[in-house]
């Protein structure tokens, strides 16, 4: 049997798991991996398929046999649509040139459309003999439950910053370089990367020139929450011209600087994520009420969940500067 499997990162369980039914032929045809971005999902889904085909498992790890399908959205597209599905659905029923299966990995499951879900419905209940479809996304919830009730859902475990900081310095070498010229900066993009793998190399190895803006624009927009105006949230949104991953980005940061300020207006202690120190968070936390933060905390999170449906920029935009503005009016008092 292939060791593919062992060269994902942690997730003892889940790979023992994997191979304990491959081993007893009981794997099943389709199988949801949730877990965050850079979590590992897309390195499980192949190392399973390298697993199923020991034969070949160099040739699919390298992304180059033609019974292998990955499905993702392109050029900027925002949902999968349901002529994508129909592809899988006659591909499928193609006979392998070399594996000993058809695979199908779906990358954000998620953003395929209520009617591509649908049409993939009945694949996923009876497919072809040795047919296997891996559905990945960072949240289930978002998939219909029709086809949550298809396939079995493995989550992905995320790691502790430890192991986290243990693993990125053995990938990285400009995580080396980073712990050497500035420790700080190193352990708090480990901590901020919350124990997903991919999200420390991503802070580690993205331009600081991006990095420094987007944490400069969650403090000028904590600002403007406390003035606490309509007006100015919205013309922020609208005028930093952010692309999705830069959103998504921005949410992250300001998430992880409400936990910040909560903490420090709670008393509990814990180190700072976003801010470099206590003291600070502690400062911008004195301008907001204890209820104000909570309700900002509530509105990050649904903005999280908010940009990973089928929604255009510009109406993530206006739903998304009515959530905060919704928060901060909420403010009744310390």
């Amino acid at each position: 049997m292939s060791n593919a499997l062992d060269m994902l990162y942690g997730n003892e369980s889940l790979k023992a798991y994997l191979k304990d039914k491959i081993s007893s032929r009981t794997l099943p045809h389709a199988l949801i991996f949730e877990g965050p971005e850079g979590s590992g999902k897309t390195t499980a889904a192949f190392a399973l398929a390298a697993e199923l085909n020991p034969d070949y498992s160099d040739k699919i790890l390298r992304h180059l046999s033609a019974d292998l399908m990955v499905l993702q959205t392109e050029n900027d597209k925002k949902s999968i649509g349901v002529s994508a599905v129909r592809e899988i659905k006659r591909n499928a029923f193609i006979k392998p040139q070399e594996l000993q299966n058809r695979i199908f990995i779906l990358k954000t499951a998620h953003l395929l459309t209520a009617e591509a879900q649908n049409a993939l419905l009945k694949i996923l209940e009876e497919p072809p003999s040795g047919v296997y479809f891996f559905l990945l996304t960072e949240n289930s919830s978002l998939l219909l439950p029709t086809v949550v009730s298809r396939a079995p859902l493995v989550k992905m475990s995320l790691f502790s910053d430890e192991e986290t900081a243990d693993i990125v310095l053995r990938l990285s070498e400009k995580a080396s370089a980073l712990r050497k010229t500035s420790p700080d900066d190193f352990e708090q993009a480990i901590r901020f990367s919350a124990g997903s793998i991919g999200k420390a190399l991503a802070l580690i190895e993205s331009p600081d020139s991006e990095n420094t803006k987007i944490r400069s624009d969650v403090l000028s927009f904590l600002e403007i929450l406390r003035d606490g105006k309509n007006d100015k949230i919205l013309l922020f949104f609208l005028h930093s011209a952010y692309k999705r991953e830069q959103l998504e980005s921005f949410i992250m940061n300001l998430k992880a600087a409400i936990r910040d300020m909560l903490k420090a207006k709670y008393g509990s202690y814990m180190r700072p994520v976003f801010f470099g120190d206590e003291e600070t968070a502690a400062g911008f936390s004195s301008e907001f009420a204890k209820k104000t933060l909570l309700n900002i905390s509530f509105a990050a999170e649904k903005a999280s969940d908010t940009i990973q449906y089928n929604m255009n920029i510009e109406s993530f935009t206006v739903a998304v500067a009515d959530l905060f503005y919704r928060a901060v009016r909420q403010n009744s008092g310390n």
